[in-house]
């Protein structure tokens, strides 16, 4: 995964002094999760590896989630269907390979909020909910559904939980208008410009393909799809606060869709522990219906029978994909940073598309292709502009693959202005499609006669 590097490079210089920048210098909120960034950041001065800080912190925050999920369902009287979407949780691929975000904690965060409101403590709910949306800016979805509710409720009784949400999250607002100009991350601002562009796939497609990809790996999948009937009418019968964790989901998805926020694999995550609560609600009543026809068989080998093709559907993958070496791309892009942090000098700038790895062991100013920590990018980007940032800031170095990315490096690599003014250096062999060419600027003639 690239992506988490951006924040680990946001937390490493807020740990050494620079702020919560990307690139010292310059006030570009270019990460998704300022909260988790800061955790991160505090704690560099017990360790500068962060990747592992963030697994371990987003590891236990899995099985934290994996708990709430049970105590909701408990709470609504269903402590066997909680029990195993707790466990349909922990065995989640696609939760798992969310470990390096700061999502698992964000989920964790939204779940204590819905608990804990679910429990009568609507201010533990108010203050969890607005960590939630300083971890993300999804998490004001859940947090607008779960005030809104309290405060229908009780009136002016309810206005404390709003004041503990506006004084936590207010004062990150403050922080951030006066800093970046903006309460939000520049981020959503880039990947609205990546959805405009027509370069990515778009939110539904991304889920359809995801569907079709895990189905392909373990058909079993199919599974998920019966039980999730049985779920579904389950959700119909059993306490109605059930919805405001489905109205959640719908309606963060819903605005992904609206904004034209293109696919990330780490969206669709956030689905993962309604799924399986409405698989574990399902599994539950599908065993009730099969013991109605055989009563004397036993109810927990029915239950395990039922529940056993959705865990094979689930490890099948993460047994299938269990690595022995990190993924081709990690090692191919810390080596090429390492060698930019090695040999290019401090001031020197880089433009890459991939910025996570490479920006972070390269620790140089990078120019975003994407646009995520390069802000004036975006409206380019959205026309469909890919080479703008290259051709009108002209960094010192680029890297792109070989072969080229054809939507995003090629028409760079193609244009007549780039062949006069840059020079391939240098070739990094990695595991293909992991090739990487650095190319830099040529000295001007000015340069050469000074």
């Amino acid at each position: 995964m690239d992506d988490p590097y951006i924040t680990y490079r946001y937390a490493r210089n807020l740990a050494e002094g620079h702020g919560l920048t990307y690139n010292p210098g310059e006030l570009v909120l270019g990460t998704t999760s300022p909260f988790f960034a800061i955790i991160l950041g505090l704690t560099g001065s017990f360790t500068d590896d962060y990747a592992l800080l963030s697994s371990i912190i987003n590891g236990i925050s899995l099985a934290v989630l994996a708990w709430l999920a049970f105590i909701v369902l408990e709470k609504f009287e269903e402590p066997t269907a909680g029990a195993w979407a707790a466990v349909l949780i922990l065995v989640n691929p696609l939760m798992g390979d969310a470990l390096g975000f700061e999502l698992n904690l964000f989920l964790a965060l939204v779940f204590g909020g819905f608990a804990a409101y679910f429990s009568g403590r609507a201010n533990l709910a108010a203050f969890l909910l607005a960590l939630a949306s300083l971890t993300r800016g999804d998490g004001l979805v859940p947090a607008g559904i779960v005030i809104g509710h309290h405060l229908w409720r009780r009136r002016e009784k309810g206005l404390l939980a709003v004041a503990i949400f506006v004084a936590l999250f207010g004062t990150w607002v403050a922080y951030a208008v006066y800093t970046f100009g903006s309460p939000f991350p520049n981020t959503l601002a880039a990947k609205r410009a990546m959805g405009a562009s027509g370069l990515w796939r778009t939110y539904i497609q991304g889920a359809l393909r995801l569907a079709y990809v895990y189905f392909k790996m373990s058909p079993a999948y199919l599974w998920f799809a019966l039980v999730g009937i049985f779920g579904g009418a389950s959700l119909l019968a059993i306490d109605r606060r059930i919805w405001m964790i489905v109205g959640w989901v719908f309606l963060s998805g819903l605005a992904y869709v609206i904004m034209g926020i293109p696919e990330g694999f780490n969206y669709y995550a956030g689905w993962m522990p309604l799924l399986m609560v409405i698989s574990g609600l399902g599994a539950v009543k599908l065993a009730d219906l099969l013991l109605l026809q055989w009563p004397t068989w036993p109810r927990s080998w029915v239950t395990l029978a039922v529940i056993f093709p959705l865990l094979v559907a689930q490890l099948t993958p993460i047994i299938r994909d269990i690595p022995i070496e990190p993924e081709p791309r990690y090692g191919i892009y810390r080596q090429v940073g390492e060698w930019l942090n090695r040999e290019t000098p401090g001031d020197a700038s880089v433009a890459m598309v991939e910025i996570g790895i490479l920006g972070f062991y390269g620790d140089r100013r990078v120019v975003d292709i994407c646009g995520l920590v390069t802000p004036a990018v975006g409206s380019h980007l959205a026309s469909g502009d890919v080479s703008w940032p290259v051709r009108s800031l002209q960094p010192d170095y680029v890297i792109l693959h070989d072969p080229l990315w054809s939507s995003l490096e090629a028409p760079i690599a193609s244009s007549v202005w780039f062949q006069d003014q840059y020079s391939r250096v240098k070739t990094f062999e990695g595991e293909d499609p992991y090739i990487l060419a650095l190319y830099k600027k040529k000295e001007s003639d000015t340069d050469n006669t000074q």
